[in-house]
């Protein structure tokens, strides 16, 4: 035991008496840093390519955004929705399965079904986004958050 010792048990029973931690504060603590890695439970998929090639003179076509996760790919296709404030999403995810799409945002909570790999979203608000993919047998997969 080292000379210091004693005053930092002294300085620790003082702050416990004058200031002591909330009852709570260490199953709030474990929660937040459980809370802060749950990306890390579903497998992220990466982006491979986002294009948005010109078609015609008038404008541009079409954004086709490409992920990938092991040998899962997603294929996303957005285009004009019903209003200027709003995108139409169409996508395919490969190798085909069946499932839930849940697509977040800001503006946004839009869950559809994904039936043999496809799914669409008539009318999602523009803005930051981000899709999840519940599928059978197989890790939960989302994409990082992306602009539409």
């Amino acid at each position: 035991m080292s000379e210091r010792e004693p005053i930092f048990d002294e300085l620790r029973s003082m702050y416990e008496l004058l200031d002591p931690p909330p009852e709570d504060l260490s199953d709030k603590m474990i929660a937040a840093i459980a809370a802060e890695d749950l990306d890390v439970e579903y497998a992220l998929l990466s982006l491979l390519s986002r294009s948005s090639d010109l078609v015609g003179t008038r404008g541009s076509g079409p954004l086709t955004i490409e992920f990938a996760y092991d040998d899962v790919t997603v294929l996303i296709r957005v285009s004009d929705g019903p209003t200027a404030q709003t995108r139409r999403i169409d996508g395919w995810l490969t190798p085909a399965a069946n499932g839930t799409v849940r697509i977040t945002g800001e503006q946004v909570e839009s869950v559809s079904d994904l039936a043999g790999g496809r799914f669409e979203a008539s009318s999602v608000p523009c803005g930051l986004i981000r899709i999840w993919f519940e599928v059978a047998q197989r890790a939960d997969l989302a994409t990082p958050t992306f602009e539409i």
